[in-house]
């Protein structure tokens, strides 16, 4: 049966007379006037607004607030961050509570022991050989150092020694956890990036890995003996970061080259992106979960690094008026008075062992913070 096309008269009259022969469909409702009835009676509108309409219910996604607002809702962290607060306190001012100046100067100009003033009579306490060895009291409140750590040391205030010596150490410790950061992330993308760096880089770095530090250290230090007195912060800071740099770079390069062919990389290197571009927006941002947490244990690294150096007399000397918790610690450690007399560690150990446990921890701590799969 052919069908012929119909035009629009053709599809009213049609329908016209559908309705005229079936009652039902004659008193019918239009369609859309249905519709239009049944909206009404399910909705009541109370009102609209173009201002409240692009408003948005939360607050805009913001990744450093999220992981600042993840971090600190873990009450372990906090705890750090106070006994953190409170060693900072005691290094800026503790010397000023409570202080005797250790070392001094002549009208020569040369550095010499400077003993607490008044100092108790120790043959009062048994120790007839004057030896120095009197615990807390409520004058020393760490105690006094005692003859074994050398003439330099012997019969300080603890106190003034541990407080001064984390100044320095502290100072020491930032500097070069700054700058092993800085050249480790730098060095590390241009290497991970660039891929004629690579074996320039890792023939360097099998070259150093297999020098002994120690004997490199030594080495180093013969040179530099003469300028110590002058430029002592500054030659242990080079000898500290000379290398320090070289392991966050190398694991900086293996991230890299792990993520450097995803293909939202391919990609925006196609549309034209620059390397620069390349490393700090595409590569980077994405290690930085990772990278914290190598990053947060430079400063107490750094500090247990000059322990070392201390240990084998290659750090500060005391003769040049340098004082650090490594020196306390090797000068109290020398022989085995400490174990019959352990207030000699309490001093040091209260400040390096909280130190190194909280940056370790708040460094855990924040790298699963900054991870996004943590966040909304």
């Amino acid at each position: 049966m052919a069908v012929k096309n119909l035009n629009e008269k053709d599809v009213e009259k049609l329908f016209r007379e559908v309705n005229e022969n079936d009652p039902r469909l004659a008193s019918s409702v239009p369609v859309e006037d249905k519709i239009d009835t049944n909206i009404k009676d399910l909705f009541t509108v109370v009102g609209s607004s173009e201002e409240k309409s692009e408003r948005l219910d939360s607050a805009p996604y913001s990744y450093w607030r999220m992981t600042f607002s993840h971090l600190f809702k873990n009450p372990l962290v906090i705890v750090c961050l106070v006994i953190l607060g409170i060693l900072l306190f005691f290094t800026l001012f503790g010397t000023l509570i409570h202080y005797y100046p250790p070392l001094t100067t002549n009208v020569e100009g040369k550095v010499i022991p400077n003993p607490t003033p008044d100092l108790i009579n120790m043959t009062k306490f048994g120790d007839p050989s004057n030896n120095y060895l009197l615990g807390p009291n409520s004058r020393n409140w760490f105690g006094v150092c005692f003859s074994g750590m050398g003439a330099f040391y012997r019969g300080q205030d603890m106190w003034s020694c541990v407080w001064k010596g984390t100044q320095l150490s502290m100072l020491l410790g930032v500097t070069v956890a700054v700058i092993d950061t800085v050249l480790g992330i730098l060095i590390g993308s241009l290497w991970g990036y660039f891929r004629w760096l690579d074996p320039i880089l890792i023939e360097f770095r099998n070259f150093v890995n297999n020098i002994p530090t120690l004997l490199l250290d030594i080495l180093l230090m013969q040179f530099f003996q003469p300028y110590m007195e002058r430029y002592g912060f500054l030659i242990i800071v080079f000898l500290l970061t000379a290398l320090g740099w070289l392991g966050l770079a190398g694991f900086v390069r293996n991230q890299i080259i792990i993520i450097r062919n995803r293909e939202y990389n391919i990609a925006s290197q196609t549309l034209g992106s620059s390397s620069k571009a390349m490393i700090t927006h595409n590569l980077l941002p994405y290690l930085i979960s990772v990278i914290v947490t190598v990053v947060s244990t430079a400063i107490p690294g750094a500090i247990s690094s000059e322990v070392g150096l201390a240990f084998f007399n290659l750090s500060f000397r005391v003769q040049d008026g340098d004082i650090t918790l490594g020196q306390i610690l090797t000068k109290a450690v020398a022989d085995q008075t400490w174990m019959r007399y352990p207030y000699l560690l309490i001093g040091p150990m209260a400040v390096m062992a909280p130190l190194t446990v909280c940056f370790f921890y708040l460094g855990l701590a924040l790298a699963d913070a900054t991870d996004p799969k943590t966040h909304r």
